[in-house]
């Protein structure tokens, strides 16, 4: 309810209860005015008397006034005596005994006395007013007597007289009232239409509260609206500030490479940075606010607990239940009131090349192995067997020397990749020509199988130069079309073609083979991995082809990617930087 409805429900009910208690007082009041205006006329009859030489003049005086003043008039002495009465001479008093009566009973107790009842004379309830007085050092009572309807007309109308003003000045008063109210409000009104489409949303800061002309600087209104505009501007600069802080500190977390995943004492997040929703694999908007047993991860959520309960950091390497394997280094850190925030840092490279090179030297030694036992047996059996033809001599030895040209393979390429790993200084790049790099593979690869129909194109303008390692580069091609033309059916039908587009170039290498399957796409360069290990093996491979391949693109800024349909065939695509020479 408003100030003002209040203000005007208030009078409404001071008015009621004005108009409900009012008239029996006012109706009180009238008549103690009455009674004070009869005992008055009363005291100023015997005044008049008391200057009489006797009390036959006395009485005679009385008798000239009293007409004038009362309806009755009667004088008696305590003993209950008439001395006089207006009405005595009608008869039908002889019998009366006034000193019973309560108004002279009073007089003589006290000097004064008043009632009203019913008189068997008159018929009529009437107003008796009895004063007590000396005359000639004697005790006389004067007792007056007026119709009480005349008093109670004459009370009633003055009363209603009284009430009418009453309610009139009441009623301007509440006008009046309501109309300073009203003036005096309409500040406060103003400023609470200036902040309500703040306080409705409507509005990002509380606007400036401005107040008509009526209102001066020192106005307490004007102090309050001051107030509210100082007020104001401090909490947009305490909002500003920790804005701009704000927006400091999630930029910082927002360029660290860890994931920060922030929660309070009851497992909601209040916080995740774009690297968090990259590790956890949920998008902001779905997991903040809410429960972190949404992001279904039951090793974070287990490492944020054990944090909290146990009030110091941390730290776990967890795998996230998420189809591609990572590796994360976890470190859950307590806050506040039972909150936490959970820091992750992804490892999956370190433990991948970890593993790798638990895998390359297993694989290497695996491949050493395999020839230098095929080497050893044939050479134990040479040795035992001095006595076998020249034919068995001629094959055992052409396998002696079959493996030692494998392992003769392996060593270099592990060679090459130690090299290609350790980096590639920039003295080494020199200008290069595509096409001719291209075409030097290809004539290699024709060496080795004669049969092939290798085929290169150029889409673009000349030149097709490019900033590179020419040995490498070389090797890179030389490995890609000695699989296509290795992996294909006889003859086998190897297509080149090198783009050149505005800002890099696109070379890709495909074939009409046995192709890949689908589950082995992502696999296909790891070192050492083989789709089919036996025939990678009965043609001489070692696993590391690809694996070389990838690399030596990769230091060159560029990147490979593969497609393959299962018996159909398959495309490696090179896309390099056309780096200024």
């Amino acid at each position: 309810m408003r100030f003002r409805q209040k203000i005007l429900i208030s009078f409404l009910i001071i008015f009621l209860l004005f108009t409900v208690f009012m008239y029996p007082v006012v109706t009180r009041l009238i008549e103690a005015i009455q009674e004070r205006s009869l005992r008055k006329r009363t005291v100023a009859l015997i005044e008049s008397l008391e200057s009489a030489p006797n009390f036959e003049n006395l009485i005679e005086q009385l008798k000239q006034q009293e007409k004038f003043l009362f309806f009755r008039v009667s004088l008696i002495d305590p003993t209950d005596n008439y001395l006089y009465d207006s009405h005595r001479q009608i008869g039908g008093f002889n019998n009366e005994q006034l000193t019973t009566q309560r108004e002279v009973k009073l007089a003589l107790e006290k000097g004064v006395g008043y009632s009203v009842h019913y008189s068997p004379f008159f018929g009529q309830e009437m107003a008796y007013m009895a004063v007590r007085f000396d005359y000639q050092d004697k005790s006389y009572v004067m007792r007056t007597a007026s119709p009480y309807s005349q008093i109670s007309a004459l009370t009633h109308d003055l009363t209603l007289t009284f009430l009418f003003l009453g309610i009139g000045a009441l009623l301007l008063f509440s006008v009046l009232a309501w109309f300073i109210i009203h003036i005096l409000t309409r500040p406060v009104q103003q400023i609470i239409e200036a902040i309500k489409p703040y306080q409705k949303g409507e509005v990002e800061h509380i606007p400036e509260i401005k107040l008509g002309n009526a209102i001066r600087p020192g106005d307490e209104f004007g102090e309050l609206a001051e107030t509210f505009n100082s007020l104001s501007r401090h909490i947009d600069h305490q909002i500003s500030s920790l804005t701009h802080e704000k927006n400091e500190k999630s930029a910082i977390l927002e360029s660290l490479i860890e994931g920060v995943i922030a929660v309070d004492e009851t497992m909601t997040v209040i916080y995740m940075n774009r690297m968090a929703e990259v590790f956890v694999g949920i998008d902001e908007k779905r997991l903040v606010g809410k429960k972190f047993s949404v992001a279904n991860q039951e090793a974070c959520e287990g490492l944020i607990k054990e944090a909290q309960k146990k009030g110091h950091p941390v730290a776990h390497v967890i795998q996230p239940e998420r189809k591609q394997k990572r590796y994360f280094d976890a470190v859950a850190v307590p806050r506040g009131k039972g909150g936490a925030i959970l820091v992750l840092q992804d490892k999956t490279s370190l433990h991948k090349v970890i593993e790798r090179g638990r895998d390359f030297i297993a694989n290497a030694s695996h491949e050493l192995k395999t020839p230098i036992t095929i080497i050893r047996g044939f050479a134990e059996t040479l040795h035992d067997h001095p006595e076998l033809t020249r034919e068995i001599y001629k094959e055992i030895t052409h396998k002696i020397v079959s493996n030692c040209g494998r392992m003769d393979t392996l060593v270099k390429n592990l060679l090459t990749l130690a090299a290609v790993d350790e980096g590639l200084p920039r003295s080494r790049l020199q200008k290069c020509d595509l096409f001719d790099l291209a075409d030097q593979a290809k004539q290699t690869v024709l060496s080795v199988h004669p049969d092939a129909n290798i085929v290169i194109e150029t889409e673009g303008e000349e030149p097709f130069s490019l900033m590179a390692d020419s040995d490498l580069f070389f090797q890179a091609l030389l490995n890609l079309m000695d699989n296509a033309a290795k992996y294909s059916k006889h003859p086998a039908q190897v297509d080149v073609k090198i783009e050149k587009c505005p800002d890099e170039f696109h070379i890709r290498v495909s074939d009409h083979g046995v192709g890949i399957p689908a589950e082995d796409l992502d696999r296909i360069f790891e070192r050492f991995f083989a789709v089919d290990k036996s025939h990678s093996r009965s043609l001489g491979g070692s696993g590391l082809g690809l694996s070389i391949v990838e690399r030596i693109i990769e230091k060159h800024q560029g990147k490979i990617e593969v497609e393959s349909e299962f018996g159909k065939g398959t495309t490696f695509t090179i896309t390099l930087p056309i780096q200024e020479y």
